[in-house]
């Protein structure tokens, strides 16, 4: 049996209208609208879908501007924490100042100049009122101190004199001032000596360097590792023993402050 198909009553489906705006594609009736029909054309309710790459964009701009935030910020919690510690430190050094002093009044320092030291061993001969004590500065930036005549020691004696030991503690606190190596070297006139403490005056000249630099260093509580002792006898003269006042100059000890820095 025929039937035509124009005689058929079909309804269309119902269509719900969220359904009719999420429709994928326009109908053939609005793709013939030209471009001026768009808008006056009322009786059609389409929107067309966003391409894909638009919520793709929008994706992109918004981890670009998570990862900007992070990389802005992660320099900053370094900064706190290194500024956290800074604070600590200060902290810790501020709670416990006495200790920090003593720790750098202990501490003798090597960069003080050799003009500092001899303008401080200078000072003490001025106070001291002595005129049988010289200090110069060598040409290896060296200060040394020579004490002369009989103001350490007693004809043929190695025991220092009374009249020496004030000088000798305070030249023991310059001393401490700083950690250069000290030497100590005795001399003696030609004034021959045959005892049985001293058979020479290698022995003699030894003993008096010796004691100097003992007394320094328990008088300015010093390390005996840096000094070195010599005695010489009569044979370094700094005058030829022609009299008596030359042969005083030539019995003398010599505190040499060099610039060598003690290692231990």
């Amino acid at each position: 049996m025929y039937i035509d198909p124009n005689q058929l009553n079909l309804a269309e489906p119902a269509t719900s209208p969220q359904f009719e705006r999420r429709s994928a594609a326009p109908s053939s009736e609005a793709r013939s609208l030209r471009p001026g029909q768009w808008e006056d054309h009322h009786e059609l309710n389409l929107e067309i879908p966003l391409h894909w790459s638009v919520p793709w964009s929008d994706l992109m701009m918004v981890m670009m501007v998570m990862f900007a935030v992070l990389f802005v910020t992660k320099p900053s919690e370094q900064n706190s924490r290194e500024l956290h510690n800074k604070t600590n430190s200060n902290s810790i050094v501020k709670a416990s100042p006495n200790h920090q002093e003593k720790s750098i009044d202990k501490s003798p320092d090597a960069s003080i100049p050799a003009e500092e030291i001899l303008r401080l061993s200078e000072k003490l001969v001025t106070e001291a009122n002595l005129d049988n004590i010289d200090v110069v500065l060598t040409e290896n930036q060296a200060v040394k101190v020579s004490v002369r005549g009989n103001l350490l020691f007693d004809s043929g004696s190695a025991e220092l004199k009374e009249d020496a030991i004030q000088f000798l503690n305070k030249l023991a606190g310059v001393i401490a001032s700083n950690n250069y190596m000290i030497e100590v070297s005795g001399h003696t006139d030609d004034f021959p000596i045959k005892t049985t403490t001293y058979p020479t005056n290698w022995e003699l000249s030894s003993a008096r360097a010796s004691r100097v630099a003992r007394y320094l260093i328990e008088a300015g509580n010093l390390n005996p590792g840096r000094f070195t002792v010599s005695g010489h006898a009569f044979y370094r003269p700094v005058a030829k023993s022609i009299d008596s006042t030359n042969k005083a100059q030539n019995r003398r000890v010599e505190i040499l402050i060099t610039r060598n820095e003690y290692k231990p």
